[in-house]
């Protein structure tokens, strides 16, 4: 790549690394935000085309603090550089949330990135208009006009868990001769100046890819290249089916990938990371994740319920009882509906087989629905009449004013208040997920954290 000295503003210090594997940092002198400090681990918040998804600005700055980062997919905007050109204050403010820094990733992590298009021409990426092909220089002047705070430098990152040995060898070759083009175009261009650039670590699911990559990285870098942080790639092609990845596996191929790399940097893990596999990435060194996961349980019309706190109090005490209850009417309504189920059977034989396809197909759409054991789906017809919060002892506006019943009825006339109140509790809860991470983190208390979530979402 040679030398360049890339202008970044960006800081971040290891403060402490837990027994349990994980570490505190400090996030700091943003060129957006110079003054404010943000503590890792921590989570950005996604944003469908840079808005935070469901909620207005007020409602949003209710939630979250009002300089809250944010991850915006350079996808929502690649059709619309012209605009941003023409309206110079940035992504951020074009969504009328100025004050709030920026992360810019090439692919929305809520989106499965459908696999076999990159080429030599550039990497495929799909807007509403649909495939859109990124070159060095246009993906770069997307990320000029979205004005970020760091960035993602565009790479080939197709290497699904089946990649073969061609497409993990075309990745890498590609990527090499993204990232100098990139690197060169973020050092002539004026308006990237203080933004960070997180280099990508890729080699899919290949141990050997992962660690020549990692040694070609840390070889450039000791050429004079500065990098603000490493961003985990090619572990996944997003969409929800990230939140099924086995979490062991892609730990170690995160050790592999940081093994011989800098440990002063941020690491940032894209991705709908299940509250399990994020302390555990956590436990291999992982700094900045985002907030697809509860965004994707928002879309189900799911709600998050898993316990996460390792004080003792008596409202969680309270929460816990009221999720084992939950669990058990749902077992035991589970178990009438079988034996109402096989009654049925006995009397309509014939009609049931005359509409087996139709109940498939109702079979399917509740797998969708029901996605992970850390939620509850306000669907469900047994949720009818809980006169309860979400989660008891939570202190969001959800919470605190609205029943899971009343909630469930929303839900069910597809009234546009559901996804709204839905946002608000599932984002707060995540937010607060990631105060209980910085604290385990901060009392060596990380397997308790993950035994209490192994606990919760049995």
């Amino acid at each position: 790549m040679g030398v360049l000295s890339l202008n970044c503003n960006m800081k971040f210090a290891v403060e402490r690394i837990s027994k349990g594997g994980g570490r505190l940092g400090k996030l700091s002198n943003l060129r957006s935000q110079p003054d404010v400090i943000h503590a890792t681990p921590m989570t950005l918040v996604a944003t469908v085309g840079g808005s935070a998804p469901h909620l207005t600005q007020d409602v949003f700055n209710l939630v979250a603090k009002k300089d809250a980062p944010l991850c915006v997919s350079a996808q929502h905007y690649c059709k619309h550089v012209e605009i941003l050109q023409a309206y110079k204050k940035g992504v951020a403010s074009f969504a009328a949330l100025q004050g709030h820094s920026v992360c810019v990733t090439v692919q929305d992590a809520a989106q499965a990135t459908p696999s076999g298009y990159n080429d030599k021409q550039g990497i495929s990426t799909w807007t509403h208009g649909g495939r859109q092909v990124l070159t060095p220089q246009t993906y770069m002047n997307v990320v000029e006009v979205m004005q970020p705070d760091w960035y993602e430098v565009l790479c080939d990152a197709d290497t699904p868990p089946d990649a073969s040995k061609k497409r993990l060898s075309k990745s890498a070759a590609m990527s090499k001769s993204y990232l100098t083009q990139c690197l060169k175009l973020h050092k002539d261009s004026n308006c990237l100046q203080g933004a960070g650039v997180l280099i990508p670590l890729l080699g899919g699911h290949s141990y050997a890819e992962r660690v020549r990559w990692s040694k070609w990285v840390a070889d450039n870098a000791q050429d004079g290249i500065e990098a603000a942080g490493y961003s985990l790639l090619g572990l996944h092609t997003n969409g929800p089916k990230v939140e099924k990845i086995d979490a062991k596996a892609v730990c170690e191929l995160v050790e592999t990938s940081l093994g011989s790399l800098s440990q002063s940097l941020p690491r940032q893990a894209s991705g709908a990371w299940n509250p399990l596999t994020v302390v555990r990435l956590v436990m291999a060194g992982v700094d900045i994740f985002d907030s697809t996961f509860p965004y994707l349980v928002t879309e189900r019309c799911g709600a998050l319920t898993f316990l996460h706190w390792l004080t003792r109090d008596p409202s969680r005490d309270n929460l816990q009882h009221q999720d084992k209850r939950l669990r058990g009417d749902s077992e035991k309504n589970k178990n009438q509906d079988e034996e109402e189920t096989l009654n049925e059977k006995e009397k309509e034989s014939k009609s049931e087989e005359l509409e087996s396809t139709e109940g498939k197909e109702n079979q399917c759409d509740e797998e969708v629905n029901v996605k992970s054991s850390y939620e509850i789906c306000l669907k469900d017809k047994r949720y009818a009449e809980v006169q309860e919060p979400l989660v008891s002892g939570c202190e969001c506006y959800t919470c605190q004013n609205f029943t899971i019943a009343y909630i469930h009825h929303l839900t069910m006339v597809k009234e546009l208040l559901a996804p709204v109140l839905l946002s608000i509790h599932n984002l707060h809860h995540w937010l607060g997920f990631f105060s209980s991470i910085r604290t385990a983190v901060g009392s060596d208390q990380l397997v308790d954290l993950q035994r209490l979530l192994q606990t919760s979402a049995a």
